[in-house]
């Protein structure tokens, strides 16, 4: 049948108000409403509030990535499993209160201007580690790209706009990618699909790099190639 919101906050240790947030938020399922006063959740949500617990005040994940990990682990994977997916395909790692930043403090440590930011913001180039209604936070390799990317563009003259390609082109390199992993773990066992997704991830971060440094370097090779063919020929 089912408890009420009362017995799952004292199971729990959570407050009530949190339990009905969590579900907003899609972290637990919606109750079983019996009428507009009464409704029952299901007592699976006690040991998901202790992971949600868990991986909000020991690990500091945001809840986009805990809503996944449940995801995952209503699948059947394991918690171990479940995150090992999140720190291998999405970079996630343990986070320190103090590795994250505001508004504030990122532009103090970037140098950029609150409209600069907001412009790499609105492109897409910028995407902060944590962005979930209000709250914004930005991990250190945040600040890194603010500082040593979008910084030095603009302290050479260049304009945001210009690596807004990036991001258009982006989007089609990581949906192939997805076809490609979706191809490789099908018909996989769930353990087969959790290895197959973690190696793939590690071969397209050194695809991207290798190739895209490569292009770069030939077109640039052969753009001073022709500059010096030319000079020779006057």
């Amino acid at each position: 049948m089912g408890k009420k919101i009362g017995e799952i906050a004292k199971k729990s240790g959570v407050a009530a108000s949190t339990i009905r947030y969590y579900v907003r938020q899609g972290l637990l399922p919606e109750p079983r409403k019996v009428n507009k006063s009464m409704a029952y959740y299901d007592e699976s949500c006690v040991e998901k509030i202790h992971v949600i617990r868990y991986l909000q005040e020991r690990r500091y994940f945001p809840l986009s990535v805990i809503r996944n990990i449940l995801r995952r682990m209503d699948e059947g994977l394991s918690l171990e499993d479940a995150e090992a997916i999140e720190d291998v395909v999405f970079g996630t790692r343990t986070y320190v209160k103090s590795e994250l930043v505001d508004d504030k403090a990122f532009l103090k440590h970037t140098g950029l201007t609150q409209e600069e930011m907001d412009e790499a913001e609105k492109l897409g180039l910028l995407m902060p580690f944590i962005q979930e209604n209000d709250k914004k936070l930005f991990n250190q390799e945040d600040i890194r790209f603010g500082r040593d990317v979008l910084k030095r563009l603009l302290d050479i003259g260049g304009e945001l706009g210009d690596m807004e390609f990036y991001v258009r082109l982006g989007k089609e390199i990581t949906d192939n990618e997805l076809s490609v992993r979706k191809k490789l773990v099908h018909g996989k066992s769930k353990k087969e699909n959790i290895r197959i997704t973690a190696e793939i991830s590690k071969i397209v971060d050194f695809l991207r790099s290798y190739i895209l440094k490569r292009l770069f370097q030939r077109k640039v090779q052969q753009t001073i190639q022709k500059s010096l063919e030319a000079r020779d020929t006057n």
